[in-house]
């Protein structure tokens, strides 16, 4: 993957995680955000494990 796109997957799980945060402020119910940040986590995880893998093959 190019950095650009390593950098966008990035950014696009912050913003999963902040809407998830947000949600659970608003409507006080955490449970029905939580999936927004579990989405997020889980794409900036996928992230640096890929990023782990290319600097070992290297």
């Amino acid at each position: 993957m190019s950095k650009r796109t390593l950098y966008l997957i990035i950014g696009i799980g912050i913003a999963s995680i902040l809407s998830g945060m947000y949600g659970a402020i608003r409507t006080g119910e955490a449970m029905e955000s939580l999936s927004g940040i579990v989405i997020g986590v889980a794409l900036i995880g996928a992230v640096l494990i890929e990023k782990r893998n290319q600097d070992k093959a290297s």
